[in-house]
């Protein structure tokens, strides 16, 4: 608990730094469009990169020999999450940086870490440590929980793009 704490003061520190850095050029407007594409296709590309990343890393440790189940799906959770926040952090950076501005990638990828975070901890807090729905749940509650969920790693992405944005 500690650690994690230490961490997130040292997440926190970095991010200011960057932002106080990203000031001394000069901001362009904020674009409502652009910054609803960064948070929608961020966090579709988000799932896919997850998809993806979680497929490959259970398929590898399943080739490196590996059958207890346990350790397939941790290391399946962990690439999925690698690839989930390098696609949303790729993609909002990629769309924040059309045109005539462009910001920091570390400021992005460390928003979706902490959105991320902050999504993991919501799945805990509404759907318990198992991850599961609890039964009873309505249709709609499921999906507005998983887009809720899923959303939350391209906002923080946006946030930290946004937060350094500047012109060229």
């Amino acid at each position: 608990m500690r650690a994690s704490r230490l961490a997130m003061v040292t997440l926190a520190l970095v991010a200011t730094a960057r932002t106080a850095e990203a000031q001394q050029q000069p901001t362009p407007r904020l674009e409502p469009a652009r910054v609803a594409g960064q948070v929608a296709l961020g966090a579709y590309a988000g799932i896919g990169g997850f998809i993806v990343g979680r497929y490959a890393g259970e398929e590898l440790v399943q080739r490196l020999g590996s059958d207890h189940e346990a350790t397939i799906r941790r290391v399946g959770f962990t690439t999925g999450t690698i690839g989930g926040g390098l696609a949303t952090a790729g993609v909002v950076y990629g769309i924040g940086s059309l045109g005539d501005q462009s910001g920091d990638f570390d400021a992005t990828a460390l928003g979706a870490g902490v959105g991320f975070a902050a999504s993991m901890a919501l799945a805990r807090f509404l759907l318990g440590p198992e991850l599961s729905p609890p039964s009873g749940m309505r249709t709609t509650a499921r999906w507005a929980t998983a887009n809720l969920i899923a959303l939350l790693p391209a906002v923080g992405a946006s946030i930290g793009f946004n937060s350094t944005r500047r012109s060229p």
